[in-house]
C-alpha cells in the first residue's frame, strides 16, 4: 500500500518538476524573444513548489532520507543509535504536526479574508490546506520510524550516496 501511495506522490510530484520545466522555458522565452513574461507564471512557479515540496516530505521522512549527520555512526552502541532514533523521529515528528496545525489555522484565515493571488485571482487557502494536510502525513511518517531498526535497509533508511 505504502509503496503504490509512494509512486503516485512521487508521479505527481515529477508532473510538477516537469510542468515547472515549461512553465519557466515560456516564460523566459516571452521575456527575451517577445518582451514579455508569461502572465501568471511567477504564481504558477510558487504554487507548483508547494506542491513538489509537500509532496515529496512524508516519502523523505519515512524512508528517513533527510539530512543526517553521520559522523560518530560507526562507534555509536545499537542502544544509543534507537535514542538517537527516537529523539530524532520525535522531534521531526513534532515540528510537523506544530507546522499543520499553524498551516490550518492560516488556511482558516486566508479562507475567511477569501485571500486569492495577485494576477490569477486562483484562491490561497486549498494551499494552505493541502501544506497542512501533507505536513500531518509527514508528521506520521516520522512517528513511523520510531518502531524501525536502525540501519534497516528495508524501508530505505538513510544509506550513503557514494559521493563522500
Amino acid at each position: 500500500m505504502l509503496t503504490r501511495i509512494e509512486t503516485i506522490t512521487t508521479f505527481a510530484a515529477s508532473v510538477l518538476v516537469l510542468l515547472l520545466a515549461f512553465l519557466t522555458l515560456g516564460d523566459v522565452i516571452g521575456r527575451n524573444l517577445l518582451g514579455s513574461p508569461l502572465p501568471g507564471a511567477t504564481e504558477l512557479t510558487e504554487l507548483s513548489l508547494v506542491g513538489i515540496t509537500f509532496l515529496l516530505y512524508p516519502q523523505l521522512a519515512y524512508r528517513q532520507r533527510h539530512v543526517v549527520i553521520d559522523l560518530f555512526d560507526n562507534v555509536t552502541p545499537p542502544l544509543m543509535k534507537r535514542v538517537q532514533q527516537f529523539i530524532a523521529a520525535a522531534l521531526g515528528a513534532g515540528t510537523f504536526a506544530v507546522l499543520a496545525w499553524r498551516l490550518a489555522v492560516q488556511g482558516s484565515r486566508v479562507a475567511s479574508y477569501g485571500d486569492v493571488t495577485p494576477f490569477l485571482q486562483l484562491p490561497l487557502s486549498p494551499a494552505y490546506y493541502f501544506m497542512a494536510a501533507l505536513s500531518a502525513v509527514t508528521a506520521i511518517a516520522f512517528l513511523l520510524t520510531i518502531f524501525r531498526v536502525p540501519g534497516d535497509d528495508n524501508h530505505g533508511a538513510a544509506r550513503h550516496s557514494g559521493l563522500e
